[in-house]
Parts: structure tokens; sequence; C-alpha cells
């Protein structure tokens, strides 16, 4: 396959075009999570149905999530910067339209089209990264610095959306991303460089429904099962979404120019290291699940008195984002992730040991430190990894590919670890008061609301228990996520 790039040979100014790649990605990861903050104010406003405000909160997620791999191919096929630049525009359109809704289902549609938008954006601007900077050690780097903006922008979320629903309106956190994006539009044209290849064969439309369709029922699955159970409308959803993946792999195998190109996870390292970030993002999502339940069930901390003991956390995640690539112009790239993966084994293992009372919650903290550090250093390797093993052509679909494996990494852990602490605290309950039925928000709800003190320590103890079940799982799984990345990076040298 041939290639045009406009680039040239020596990019005038490379940190500029870093941080206009950076910028949207900030925007992006508040979007995730800002809405959580101006809910209240707008269902009071937009009366929605219980069933349309869930769609509200969840649908950018749902499509982030289910066309980003689509995006991501779309992006080398067009142009990355095209694609950049067309996304953010219609972002910002969507922005400006969700900020002076009337009805839920105009919330519904802009959020869905901010979810592609960004989907698109977030795999085609780090595959250009790698056309910014060909060094190996400064692209590293430059991933560190792109995914600090987005660590950045999840950590400030609810204390941005805080501020504008507190003195202007829901609208207001809508707007915010309206220049951003604006600047991108304006200012990528002139500072970003184009890559595409030349003959890229015909889109397969059928390929992008699959895929959508695909992702989105597994998604959809796995959030209803941390939200309702094991029901057979999530496992219905699920089996349909690993059916209509079944048929997507067949019809890109057949096709002369598949929408996805498979023989990338076929390339020596790739597969182990989407795995590695498979189970990374399985573990950091299932434990977080119990985390902040261990804080404000189990300690009796406030949301704000919470919010402020994990901050430690995010704090070292974006600092290790920077020291871990600072560490790779000096120390192979193999050993700092080795080392990564064992800090997060560490951090585990504390979570595993966190007792009931005032000691647990400085035992929390410091696991908390070493998990997010660790995920947080070894992050940029490991994209950069997968990308540097794919043909420049085909950089933002692997970059897509990895992203997407995150995210359901993230949902699949909610579900596994999820079920593992529910088993474990059933069991334990049955034990102590022989009374098994329901999750532990069912049995802290019911002990609240009896004012039975004694059902409330059984259940936090319960839960205690299955947390630390569920952190030893967690143990297991990173140990084997170490021998993944040692054997996959074991090529690299510093």
């Amino acid at each position: 396959m041939t290639l045009i790039s406009d680039a040239p040979s020596v990019i005038r100014n490379p940190r500029l075009a870093l941080a206009l790649l950076a910028l949207p990605s900030l925007l992006i990861a508040i979007d995730i999570s800002v809405l959580n903050v101006a809910l209240p104010r707008m269902t009071a406003d937009l009366h929605p149905t219980p069933t349309e405000l869930l769609w509200m909160n969840d649908i950018y997620g749902f499509m982030v999530g289910g066309t980003m791999v689509t995006m991501g191919t779309v992006g080398d096929r067009i142009g990355r910067r095209r694609l950049i630049v067309l996304c953010a525009a219609v972002f910002a359109l969507a922005s400006a339209v969700a900020a002076f809704a009337t009805a839920p289902w105009m919330i519904i549609v802009t959020r869905a089209v901010m979810g592609v938008a960004g989907a698109a954006i977030m795999p085609a601007s780090m595959a250009l990264i790698g056309v910014i900077y060909p060094d190996p050690r400064k692209s590293v780097s430059a991933m560190g610095a792109y995914m600090t903006c987005f660590l950045a922008g999840m950590a400030v979320a609810p204390l941005i959306g805080g501020v504008l629903v507190e003195h202007w309106w829901w609208g207001s956190v809508f707007l915010m991303g309206v220049p951003v994006m604006l600047l991108t539009v304006l200012t990528g044209p002139r500072v970003l460089p184009e890559f595409r290849a030349e003959h890229p064969g015909r889109p397969d439309l059928r390929s992008a429904v699959l895929c959508l369709a695909s992702i989105l029922l597994v998604v959809y699955a796995l959030k209803s099962i941390v939200n309702n159970g094991w029901t057979w409308t999530p496992i219905a959803a699920a089996v349909a979404g690993i059916a209509l993946a079944v048929v997507f792999v067949g019809r890109q195998n057949r096709l002369d120019h598949p929408l996805v190109d498979l023989g990338l996870l076929r390339r020596p390292g790739v597969a182990r290291t989407m795995w590695v970030l498979l189970l990374t993002a399985l573990v950091m999502g299932g434990t977080s699940l119990f985390v902040s339940f261990y804080l404000q069930s189990v300690l009796g901390l406030s949301p704000l008195g919470s919010a402020m003991w994990l901050l430690p956390q995010m704090i070292a995640m974006i600092v290790a984002a920077n020291l871990g690539p600072w560490l790779g112009r000096t120390v192979p790239p193999a050993r700092i992730v080795a080392t990564c993966m064992a800090l997060m084994m560490a951090g585990f293992t504390l979570f595993a040991l966190t007792p009931e009372g005032p000691a647990g919650l400085y035992v929390l903290a410091a696991g908390s430190v070493l998990t997010t550090g660790g995920v947080g250093a070894a992050f940029p390797f490991l994209m950069n990894d997968i990308i540097s093993h794919a043909p420049q052509e085909r950089a933002g679909s692997a970059a897509s590919f990895a992203q997407t494996a995150n995210e359901i990494g993230i949902a699949l852990g909610l579900v596994v670890m999820g079920s593992i602490g529910t088993v474990v605290y059933r069991s334990q309950l049955t034990s102590d008061v022989g009374h098994a039925d329901g999750s532990w928000v069912d049995g802290l709800n019911q002990a609240a609301a009896n004012h039975d003190n004694a059902l409330l320590d059984h259940v936090r103890h319960a839960f205690t228990s299955g947390f630390h079940t569920a952190a030893l799982t967690a143990v297991a799984v990173m140990a084997l996520v170490t021998a993944l990345t040692v054997r996959t990076l074991r090529r690299a040298k510093g």
C-alpha cells in the first residue's frame, strides 16, 4: 500500500503540534465524566424518563467504545489530520447544540455524535505522534505528555463541572469544549502533518455496522450485568454481540480491502501486548469498584472526603505518565514496564491486606498510588509498542485496537471482579447472619433503613472479605501480565 504524506522532513514546531493533539484529548476526557455533575440540574429542567436518563449518561461512552476501531481505520484511509479537523468541528457543533437542548432526546443524539467524534480524534492523534516524533524514545515521551492531558481531564472534570453548574447553567459544561475544538479546526491544517494511504480501497459499510453492533452489544451487556445482575437480557445481548464479532472477523479475512486489518494481531508481540492492556484494564477497572465502596460504605467517608483520598492516585498516575518516558531515555523499556507491573502487583497485595479500621485508609491510599502509578508509567510504552509494530499506514487502526481493548477490559473487570466479590460477600453473610439475598448495596441499604448496626457490621465485614478476594485475583492476573510484558518487550533496547 502506498502512502501520501505532506509532513516535512523536519516538522517546524513538534511541541506545538503535540499540544494541539493533546488539547482535544483533555476535552474528550472531561466529557466522559462531567455529565455526572450536571445531571441533577438537567433532570430537573428536561424531565427525562428513567430510560432516557440512562441513555443520556451512558451513550457517550458506548459510542466511543463502539466506533473507535472503525474510526481509527477511517483516519488511516482519508488522512489523520483531515479526520481530526473534521471531527473537531463536529464535536464543537454537537456540544453547542447540547448546551441549548430542550428535550432529553437532543442530549442523547448530540452525546452520541460527540462520542463518535471523540472516538475518531484519539487514535488518529496517537498515530500522528509517531509521525511528529519518529525517534522511539521521543515518541514514548510524547505519548506520556498526551496521556497526561487525558488523565488531567479525568481528574479535574468533577471540579470544573461543579464550578460551571454552580455559577452558570448545566449547558455550560458542553460549551467549554467549543473554543478548544474550534482552535483545532483553525490551526490543525497549518500545524499538523497529514498522513494517509494513497489507494485505501472502498470502505465496507457492512463491516462498520457489524463492528459497531458487536461492541455496543457486548459493552451494554457488561454494564447491565454490573447494574442489574445476571439476567437473560444482558446474557442474550452478550451472545448476540459475540456472534456478530465472529461474523465481522470472518468478513475481514475474506475482503481484499478489509475495514480492519486483523493481520496486525499476527505481528510478533502485538497480540501479547494487547492482552497486557486488556488484563491490566480489567484489574484496574474491577478493583476501582471496591475502592469507592470501601471508602464510603466501610469507612463512612462523605463523597467529597472520598474524592480527596482518591486525589493522590490521580496525581501519581499523571506524574508516572511523564516519569516513565523520562527514565526510558537511559533504562530499557522492558525493565521499566516489568517494574511497573511489579509495583501494581504490590498495590493489589496491599488491597488484599486492607483492614476495616481507620488504618485501612492509609493502606488503601498506598495501594492506589502503587497501582495507578504503575499503570501510568507503563501505558505510554505499551501504546507505543503496539503502534510501532504496525506499518505507518495502519498506525491509527493499531491505536484504536489498543484503546478498544482498554475500554472493554474496564467493563469486563467490573463484571468479573464484581461477581467474585459478590460470591464471597454472600457466602460470608450466610455463615454470619443466615442471609444472602442481593448485593452488598442491598445489605447496606437494608441495614441503614432498619438502623441495624449489627447487620451493618456484618455487611461491611462480608464486603471487605469480597474486596480481599478480588484483590488476590488481581495479584494473580498481574503475575500473568508481568510474564507477558517481559516476553513482549524483551526485544526493546534502551
